[in-house]
């Protein structure tokens, strides 16, 4: 016989007067499981409310890596939310101790919650407290799983340059002693000062060119094996080293002829190597420059993108922000996806919460990306519509599903089976693009898709942000 005044300690149940608390006793089934026990999986459908007499009780999901994230202690009533709604409980229920339990079928329950109004108005408010909570929950998941996307991707996109400027400082080094050696055989043949300022003017010119690089592998080879045949014959050594150099920056035979008129074969070699020395030097510190360039533009884009050091709302150019999300999500769109632009740029700066609506372009673009696998065409068009800024971004994917139109906009709605979301975040985050563009700004968001075009279309008022409320 389960203790009354046990019952009675339950929050949830203690506005149950004596007479209901015993009817409740009398409808329960009472049974015991042993510690490490399943009580209730993850994804099951349960057609009962279970009440912990004695005992503990975790909390695991799947996605959290079967961590015990939650711990419930007795006395403490379980799944009220999920009986109610008839969904599959979001966790898995496993007894840390042993545990005796009750059961009451959900018609009882239900028999419970409609002839008795005390009881019905405390489990409102636990509805109403665990969908805040799990609205709460999902939009720190989708935030938390859109930044640790974006941090991988910048983190990505910054290695490349990064390992290309330790690469060139590396490679600098070696080709500072080379030059060093190169210039001192330079001084010691006894050059003429005209040689030099020959040698000096062709490094000049030719350092910023491209020479060989456009040219197909056959002729680029073609080429060397000449200068090197005309290097060899000038007593040059290891023509085999310098040839490419020289041909990958547009150096010929004629014109090193030019300045070898005269010299001696230890002059012309001490010459050509110092040429050599010179332009690939020159061309790792381009590169270098190039890398750290390309870090620069990266961080540029991210602070813009996260408007960091600036107030929330902004007069802003709504193409920057669609620009700097596209850099923000390069490492996503090089795989295989065509940028179109299809800009209005006589659009009046907007008066917006910019890094909030820099969140609507990133998940509309990020669910285009992930809809067309990668690869595809992806069109930003914005045009002035009215009293409204509209921007229509369009993708090549296969489209959405006709019935799933209507729900994009609701929470944690997604097009996926449960089996592919475990783990990656709550649906497709539309409802918070909607609530950015609907409720601060007092603008429209609309979905249309067929086959092959899914669009869209967000309009925002050209007087500036709407309402601010969150």
């Amino acid at each position: 016989m389960i203790e009354l005044d046990k019952l009675g300690r339950i929050p949830v149940l203690a506005v149950l007067s004596p007479e209901r608390l015993q009817w409740l006793s009398d409808n329960l089934t009472e049974f015991a499981v042993e510690a490490g026990s399943v009580i209730l999986d993850e994804g099951e459908l349960s057609s009962s409310l279970f009440i912990l007499l004695e005992g503990e009780v975790t909390v695991t999901r799947r996605a959290e890596g079967h961590l015990p994230s939650e711990r419930f202690v007795a006395p403490e009533i379980l799944g009220t939310p999920c009986v109610i709604a008839s969904i599959p409980y979001p966790a898995t229920l496993r007894a840390a101790t042993h545990c005796r339990l009750a059961q009451l079928p959900e018609a009882a329950f239900r028999d419970l919650l409609m002839s008795c109004d005390p009881f019905n108005r405390v489990i409102t408010r636990v509805m109403t407290d665990w969908l805040t909570t799990l609205e709460a929950a999902g939009r720190t998941h989708e935030k938390l799983d859109a930044l640790g996307k974006l941090a991988a991707g910048l983190a990505h996109e910054l290695n490349n340059p990064a390992s290309a400027v330790a690469r060139a400082l590396d490679h600098m080094l070696g080709e500072l002693s080379a030059l060093e050696s190169s210039a001192l055989a330079l001084g010691s043949s006894a050059i003429p000062r005209d040689a030099v300022d020959a040698l000096r003017a062709l490094a000049k010119n030719k350092t910023s060119e491209t020479g060989a690089s456009g040219v197909d592998a056959l002729r680029k080879s073609e080429a060397e094996a000449l200068l090197g045949d005309w290097l060899a014959a000038h007593g040059v050594t290891k023509p085999w080293l310098t040839a490419p150099c020289l041909v990958a920056h547009g150096i010929t035979s004629r014109e090193l002829g030019q300045v070898a008129a005269g010299l001696n074969a230890e002059q012309v070699d001490a010459g050509v190597w110092w040429i050599a020395q010179v332009l690939e030097l020159r061309s790792v510190m381009h590169e270098a420059k190039r890398g750290a360039e390309r870090i620069s533009d990266i961080v540029k884009a991210m602070k813009a993108y996260s408007y960091m050091d600036q107030g929330p709302l902004q007069e802003t150019d709504i193409h920057d922000g669609i620009e700097d999300t596209l850099t923000v999500l390069a490492h996503e769109l090089k795989q295989g996806v065509v940028i179109l632009r299809d800009y209005d740029r006589s659009l009046p700066r907007l008066h917006v919460y910019g890094s909030e609506l820099n969140q609507v372009w990133t998940r509309i673009i990020a669910n285009a990306i992930e809809a067309m696998d990668g690869h595809g065409d992806l069109t930003i068009r914005t045009r002035c519509n009215a009293d409204c800024a509209m921007v229509e971004i369009t993708d090549t994917g296969p489209g959405i599903p006709p019935e799933a139109v209507p729900h994009l906009f609701e929470p944690f709605f997604t097009s996926k089976p449960v089996s592919q979301v475990q783990g990656q975040g709550l649906g497709l985050g539309l409802h918070i693009a909607y609530r950015i563009v609907v409720n601060r700004h007092g603008g429209t968001i609309q979905a249309s898709s067929r086959p092959g075009e899914t669009t869209f279309r967000v309009t925002l008022p050209l007087a500036g942000a709407g309402t601010g409320v969150a």
